[in-house]
């Protein structure tokens, strides 16, 4: 099955439902050229709640669920996919495989996703996690932290007490 694809150009002050698996909850803004691919069942969606950013050609994609919570931003060419394709040799092209989903992502209240940044499948990002730009982030982070490099790792923690980002 081919995914359901949208692509959004406006400022959406109210919810919105997109085939009622993409929704867009009120003051999301969605930049140029954003696409969102749904790959399944009535099950599967993209949630985007109250003042979300999404950056220039942001790709979502999903055989399950993506949820991005409140004030999350997204930079310009973040990719979040929860699908991967079918590589068997003997099963003719590689396109023409099976894509299957790998597990739901969330990304926690007011995180930031660098520039070209990748959420792999099965990630669950905590509240106020900082991703840095070309990130790929391949496990889940816990809140406050700040997370950079290909896999992802902690190089900083929030300390509440003294109110600043500190190295690990």
């Amino acid at each position: 099955m081919i995914g359901k694809l949208i692509n959004l150009y406006y400022k959406f002050n109210y919810r919105f439902l997109l085939d009622k698996r993409v929704v867009l909850n009120k003051g999301a803004f969605v930049h140029n050229f954003g696409t969102f691919i749904v790959n399944g069942n009535s099950n599967c969606s993209i949630k985007i709640d109250d003042a979300v950013y999404i950056g220039r050609y942001a790709n979502i994609h999903t055989g399950s669920k993506v949820t991005l919570s409140e004030g999350v931003v997204l930079s310009d060419y973040v990719y979040i996919s929860t699908l991967s394709h079918s590589f068997n040799p003997k099963a003719g092209f590689i396109m023409s495989q099976p894509s299957y989903d790998k597990g739901e992502i969330f990304i926690g209240n007011n995180s930031f996703i660098g520039f070209g940044a990748k959420i792999m499948p099965n990630v669950s990002l905590g509240e106020w996690c900082i991703v840095g730009s070309g990130s790929v982030v391949t496990k889940s982070f816990p809140s406050y932290v700040m997370i950079a490099g290909n896999p992802a790792k902690v190089i900083k923690k929030y300390n509440r007490e003294k109110n600043k980002w500190e190295s690990v």
